[in-house]
């Protein structure tokens, strides 16, 4: 079945004419942004989107994720999305869209009630408002020019209006500088002018107890006494660089079609001066962000979206002094990381793009802090199409933790590539002495290195969050994130993906994925659904005793994880597949287990010296349920999952074997086992 909050968007698309104009490739002249405010026409808002909520009639099997975020007392300080509300209180644009016909430009509203089409079903609202868009951009090209942000701090010094706001610097006679916001002309707010004090300034928010840390650092345009005042805008927003927009697209998903951002390089969206309320300094912070899996543009280093410098001129920094001073999510095709390696190949120095990652479709989530991008992997599988990428810090003085989470966006959980204390911090490959730790600047930027180099990336929704959030709340995002990007119709390939550390747990007999190795091979056959065939047939051609397919992924030394295979039971042959999990500790300690077909016996493989926690076999319908437990040795980065065809004895002993014996396997997963109640 297709996704509730988008199901009837291919509905509505199979009425339309001009989805191909929209991603032609004509450019678009960017709309005139300089104030950070939007300028589309009255008329197109209006016709485009009444004023009221589509939030407040979102029809959601769970919190939306700013919304989760906000009940566990971590509110999100800046939400971004093309495809659908991030929060049920915004009621403004998603997004603006310019059309190169005549650079009109367009606010994209969520649907609500009042302008759903006919016949179209409630769960739509709060999506990206499909329609109107497409209306918009017939018979030409359409570029995505502003990204609205829904969590909007400065909403009450606008009058209602939608945007960042217009404000103005002043360099003062005495040397000092202040801030003025002007009147919107409502009695709830008049001009106010505050002091800025070390690069940022605080304006109380009328009407309220509330405040907004405005961001100042590094002036795009330094102010002198000849030049002494510089018009600014004051928010969270995102408008594109100027020229320089993406074109708006579509992407498909489970039949549907919703709104992409898709930039090139050269391309981004940037907010570094006059942000408000973002995490600074060695603080709290936490981002998610939900990007194309296998975007044929992707950065080789590091398509980012989050926190950055205050500046993206690189002369404003020492390159040595840099280190920690973005806290970017990052997702790119494979290039070589401070903390992490492209294929599980962990000796290739860290600095090194390895050759193996090389023109293959494979795209990798971690965190991108200027020094080096920390944690890239696992690979993701290769027909999924959306992935999750969330990381959150914590400082020593306070929760002293670092974690990267990624997965599917059609999966309900998140799979951690790293959970602790933060790792050694490295300033451009060189050890910097000490353990990572954030000098965070509160810019903000999607498609763009801190230091404002392409980073290509397939964007669809992301926040930023200035607390660390827990676990549960992780785990409440990601529900929000699957309801609408997933889950897949199938529920056996769901199961098997979910918290499956393993790239391609249901594409066993596919070479790219699974190395077929020493008379080793492995052909499709029916799996535990009795239709499909994502099982496979491992057998030795050859007979040998080493005979194997094998996978290789990111581990964790000291971590415990859990590794399943179902094997197909027998009744009438007597083999003895199995299989091992090897990591690349300095022993190369070695995890096997051997099983009885027949009888379900199973055994540790004799060849591992690796002693695992625990050694299962229960019968699952007519499958063979085999788990081992074991903890990753200190010393672990990497770790290759073999599966074995029949080349063991009872005993656990690899021994030579009669050619062409096999066994059938299904859905290998290696998954993180944690605490009880995180």
């Amino acid at each position: 079945m297709m996704s509730r909050g988008i199901a009837l968007i291919s509905v509505l698309l199979a009425l339309t004419v001009a989805l191909a104009a929209c991603n032609g490739d004509s450019s678009g002249t960017s709309a005139s942004q300089a104030t950070g405010v939007s300028n589309s026409s009255a008329s197109l808002t209006a016709a485009a989107q009444s004023s009221d909520s589509a939030s407040a009639e979102a029809a959601s099997a769970s919190p939306l994720p700013c919304d989760a975020a906000a009940t566990a007392n971590t509110p999100c300080s800046a939400a971004h999305s093309v495809t659908r509300l991030l929060t049920k209180t915004y009621t403004g644009p998603l997004f603006q869209i310019q059309r190169a016909s005549d650079n009109t430009t367009l606010d994209v509203y969520p649907y609500t009630s009042a302008n759903l089409p006919n016949g179209a079903d409630h769960a739509l609202i709060s999506s990206a408002n499909v329609k109107s868009a497409d209306s918009f951009c017939n018979n030409t090209t359409c570029s995505v020019t502003y990204i609205y942000d829904q969590i909007d701090l400065v909403a009450p010094l606008k009058g209602g209006a939608f945007g960042n706001v217009p404000a103005t610097l002043t360099l003062n006679a005495n040397g000092t500088e202040s801030l003025t916001v002007p009147s919107t002309g409502t009695a709830a707010q008049k001009t106010t002018t505050v002091p800025v004090l070390n690069g940022f300034a605080t304006i109380t928010l009328p009407g309220t107890s509330g405040t907004l840390n405005v961001q100042l650092l590094q002036p795009p345009t330094p102010l002198t006494t000849q030049s002494p005042t510089l018009q600014v805008s004051i928010g969270n927003d995102l408008p594109a660089l100027p020229g320089t927009p993406a074109k708006l697209g579509f992407v498909p998903l489970q039949g549907a079609q919703i709104p992409a951002l898709g930039t090139l390089a050269g391309q981004a969206y940037r907010n570094r001066f006059g942000t408000v309320n973002q995490s600074i300094g060695d603080s709290d912070i936490a981002e998610y962000m939900v990007a194309g899996a296998h975007y044929s543009q992707s950065s080789t280093c590091c398509g980012t979206y989050g926190n950055m410098e205050s500046s993206a001129n690189s002369s404003t920094y020492a390159h040595g002094e840099v280190e920690g001073e973005m806290f970017a999510l990052a997702f790119s095709n494979g290039n070589a990381a401070v903390f992490g390696y492209c294929d599980g190949d962990s000796s290739q120095p860290p600095n090194v793009k390895d050759p193996v990652c090389n023109a293959l479709d494979i795209n990798w989530p971690g965190v991108d802090a200027e020094a080096g991008v920390y944690l890239y992997g696992p690979q993701q599988p290769p027909k999924e199409k959306f992935v999750t990428v969330l990381s959150k810090y914590s400082p020593v003085a306070a929760s002293n933790i670092f974690a990267v989470k990624g997965g599917s966006a059609s999966q309900s959980v998140l799979t951690a590539l790293y959970d602790r204390a933060p790792p050694e911090a490295y300033n451009f490959g060189n050890d910097a002495g000490h353990a990572f730790n954030g000098q965070w600047q509160g810019g903000l930027s999607l498609g763009e290195g801190g230091d404002g180099s392409a980073a290509p990336l397939q964007f669809f929704e992301g926040a930023i969050i200035t607390k660390a959030t827990s676990d549960p709340t992780d785990n409440a995002i990601q529900a929000s994130i699957a309801s609408f990007y997933g889950p897949p119709a199938d529920k056996a390939v769901a199961a098997c993906y979910a918290n499956n550390l393993v790239n391609s747990p249901l594409s066993l007999a596919t070479p790219d994925a699974w190395a077929q190795q020493n008379g080793g091979t492995a052909v499709p056959a029916t799996d535990v659904s009795g239709v499909n065939k994502g099982a496979a047939t491992v057998t030795s051609t050859n007979g040998s005793s080493v005979s194997n397919i094998r996978e290789i992924i990111r581990v964790q030394g000291g971590q415990s994880y859990s590794f399943t295979d179902y094997v197909l039971a027998t009744t009438d042959a007597t083999v003895f597949p199995g299989g091992s999990i090897q990591t690349d500790d300095p022993n190369g300690s070695e995890f096997a287990w051997v099983l009885n077909t027949n009888t379900g016996a199973l055994v540790r493989g004799t060849w591992g010296a690796g002693q695992a926690t625990s050694l299962t076999a229960v019968k699952s319908g007519n499958w063979w349920k085999v788990t081992m437990t074991l903890t990753a040795p200190a010393g672990s980065n990497n770790a290759q999952v073999f599966i074995d065809p029949p080349t063991s004895s009872a005993a656990g002993v690899r021994s030579q074997q009669t050619p062409y014996l096999s066994a059938t396997h299904y859905c290998p997963s290696l998954a993180i086992v944690t605490a009880s109640g995180t």
